[in-house]
């Protein structure tokens, strides 16, 4: 089978491309033939068919900008891009095929690339790894205040708008607003043959919404084989991977270690300079920002942690930092919120505890310390389900069932 994957970032980074590229790899080893589409950016991955990525644009900087001509233009480009359309028709002209799998293409790709799939009469399944097809800010927040919101349920997009839950601007929130309904007009959704669900939550979600239940299949993410290795031993602190955010509750955490100057808690990932800087600029002693890690030594660190911690402000939908944690035996302490519980289960598997409350986190942290067993026993748990749930042999069955149902 020819597969063509289509994600925005072609480089190892957040959920969205890590899924991709290993999927990418599952496809391949099982003797399929599979073709990327994807942004030009300056550190992607090498691909023979990177002459017909579409150009890179920066929001931020014509954000800044300010006049009407850079709106106009981001307007266009993240709305509607016509020439993520016209490359992508060169592309599925030169590589023909047989189906078209989507991951994250909002905002640079954009969905204008569907009318050419369906243009071309290609079946087309898509991996939602967010909400944007639900909320316009993506992950129902409303980003100054870090709060969970739902106002535009169902397709009342202009409450973005009015609320300027997109970075607190109301030109960004006009723009999503926009974008929704644009794409509703241009019936987007009727023209998947079908959704993927990583996380059950996000199925319900979608069903919520308005969504056909039999146009969404619930296929949980996979962990790769070289990542399974149960690590029940520690060296005493408790771990955060992933994006340096505000959503993801960094600022929780760190006052959690504060309450509790006995925990080590070590900080590894990337994210905005300025959200850095203010987050990380009020870290108690007991806390250590390591930076941006590759692959191998992230695995390390967690292989050597107590804990991995996940104090998320939103919906996550099912963070690999969670599955990979349970691929070394280790438990995880993550907030009472969308995916994260049902991964973590009811203290199957970790501990779940209030989203924004120090205190709860910091008592989280302290009975993992005193109750080693029961940790352990928790890490145990966590890498049983990982085992039998997140496989590449059971992703991959579940994947071509649906390939081969919308084929037909």
């Amino acid at each position: 089978m020819r597969i063509l994957l289509v994600n925005t970032y072609h480089f190892a980074g957040g959920g969205d491309s890590t899924y991709t590229f290993n999927l990418y790899k599952l496809l391949m080893s099982n003797g399929h033939i599979v073709v990327m589409f994807a942004m030009i950016q300056d550190h992607n991955s090498n691909d023979p068919n990177a002459d017909l990525f579409v150009s890179n644009v920066d929001y931020k900087v014509l954000i800044n900008s300010k006049n009407l001509l850079t709106g106009l233009k981001v307007i266009s480009r993240s709305i509607y891009s016509l020439e993520a359309k016209k490359k992508f028709g060169k592309l599925l002209k030169r590589v023909n095929p047989d189906i078209i799998h989507l991951n994250n293409i909002h905002h640079h790709i954009t969905p204008s690339i569907i009318f050419e799939a369906k243009k071309q009469k290609i079946p087309v399944v898509w991996t939602l790894h967010d909400y944007k097809l639900l909320c316009p800010n993506t992950h129902f927040l409303i980003d100054k205040e870090d709060k969970i919101c739902e106002a535009c349920k169902p397709n009342k997009y202009f409450q973005a708008m009015i609320r300027r839950c997109k970075k607190g601007s109301f030109l960004a929130s006009t723009v999503v607003t926009l974008e929704g309904y644009v794409h509703r007009l241009l019936r987007v959704k009727e023209l998947i043959d079908c959704f993927i669900s990583p996380g059950s939550f996000l199925k319900k979600k979608l069903i919520e919404y308005g969504f056909k239940e039999n146009k969404i299949r619930h296929i949980p993410y996979f962990i790769p084989d070289n990542y399974f290795s149960l690590s029940l031993e520690n060296e005493n602190y408790f771990l955060y991977i992933g994006k340096i955010s505000k959503i993801k509750g960094l600022a929780i955490l760190i006052e959690a270690a504060r309450l509790n100057p006995q925990c080590n808690v070590f900080i590894a990932g990337d994210g905005d300079k300025e959200v850095k800087e203010n987050i990380l600029s009020k870290m108690p002693a007991n806390v250590k920002y390591l930076g941006p890690q590759n692959r191998e030594k992230v695995q390390e660190l967690i292989a050597e942690s107590i804990a991995v911690i996940l104090p998320s402000l939103w919906y996550e939908n099912q963070p690999f930092c969670i599955l990979e944690a349970f691929a070394k035996g280790k438990p995880v302490i993550a907030s009472k919120l969308g995916g994260m519980i049902e991964l973590v289960g009811d203290n199957e598997r970790g501990l779940l505890i209030p989203p924004g409350d120090p205190k709860a986190l910091a008592e989280a942290m302290e009975w993992i310390i005193q109750n080693p067993a029961k940790t352990k026993a928790l890490g145990k748990n966590a890498y049983e389900y990982v085992r039998k749930e997140h496989t590449p042999e059971k992703h991959y069955n579940e994947i071509m069932k649906v390939y081969e149902e919308v084929l037909e």
